[in-house]
């Protein structure tokens, strides 16, 4: 193997190949007498150098030259060895570190293109660091890009809840709120606010809310009940067990029944892991059993009541 290996550094064009692996004592190693770069050193004194700057500009330049080093995870291919996990989760951490506070000083520079860029990369690497999420989210939203922000809001959270099944921070949550309700601007006719809070909002289907905005819209329709005479439901559904949980599972299905399924009027929610919430108005109680009859039969025929339960309950006066 020894021999085959010094054979493809010689094929590689490097000098001296014969004298890059050394043999000692029985064992093999690289020959240190040769000048060599090597990524992950340069990478950890980069960090380390970062770490001891105090001027904030040199600061940022080496924490961009060191994120732009990192590639991935320490030896991907040997990433089963023993003695490379700990190293794999070495450089990981430090490169989060790294990436934390590059995109910190990236905001504070109003340099919000390159923050989102690197967020990006870094949410690749590990799409479950909510910190790093939440830097994308607000660069984003400092950019004026709040479709995006939507977007990237709504596909994280499934994924959250598919395959962490848990709900995100408050922190992420306020942060949904700003994307929904952004900041009015000085100087802007009516017409174009208006047409901004429309932007994106065309999409077909039911219309999809975070469950503290679903609140808010269950108390108003509770208020205006009685005023305007009409009915509204409430209706949840339950994952009673979660078959092929790995492939997305029953809620997965959901999340692309419901919103063809239901009015573009309509609203959802997802309240947890296994659990969605609709809220109908302007319907009889019947015409709620026909259309949970035509979301059921939209899912596969695998998905039947054992596997998912349902509770209709009406919206009832706030005040009596």
């Amino acid at each position: 193997m020894v021999y085959r290996a010094r054979g493809v550094l010689a094929a590689a064009g490097l000098p001296n190949a014969d004298d890059i692996i050394l043999t000692k004592n029985g064992g093999y190693m690289w020959n240190n007498s040769i000048p060599c770069v090597v990524d992950a050193e340069e990478f950890e004194e980069l960090c380390k150098v970062a770490g001891n700057e105090t001027d904030e500009k040199k600061q940022l330049a080496y924490l961009l030259q060191a994120a732009d080093l990192y590639k991935g995870d320490y030896l991907q291919y040997s990433s089963n060895e023993i003695w490379v996990l700990p190293l794999t989760r070495w450089y990981r951490a430090m490169y989060f570190t790294c990436v934390h506070r590059a995109v910190e000083l990236l905001a504070e520079a109003g340099r919000e293109d390159e923050s989102e860029e690197l967020c990006t990369k870094a949410l690749r690497i590990d799409p479950f660091d909510e910190a790093m999420l939440g830097h994308h989210l607000r660069s984003l939203l400092a950019q004026g890009k709040n479709s995006e922000a939507m977007e990237q809001y709504k596909t994280m959270e499934e994924m959250y809840y598919d395959v962490l099944g848990v709900n995100f921070s408050d922190n992420l949550r306020e942060l949904y709120n700003k994307i929904q309700h952004p900041e009015a601007k000085e100087g802007v006719s009516l017409d174009d606010t208006l047409n901004d809070w429309l932007d994106g909002a065309d999409a077909p289907g039911a219309f999809y809310c975070d469950p503290s905005v679903f609140k808010t819209m269950f108390q108003i329709e509770s208020r205006s009940v009685p005023r305007t005479g009409r009915t509204a439901y409430i209706v949840r559904f339950d994952a009673i067990h979660e078959p092929d949980a790995k492939g997305g599972g029953v809620m997965g299905k959901f999340s692309k029944v419901i919103p063809a399924t239901l009015r573009m009027g309509d609203l959802y929610t997802r309240t947890g892991p296994g659990q969605y919430m609709l809220m109908l108005s302007s319907l009889t109680y019947e015409d709620c059993k026909m259309l949970i009859d035509r979301i059921m039969y939209s899912l596969d025929a695998k998905y039947l009541s054992k596997v998912i339960g349902t509770t209709i309950k009406p919206v009832t006066p706030l005040f009596l």
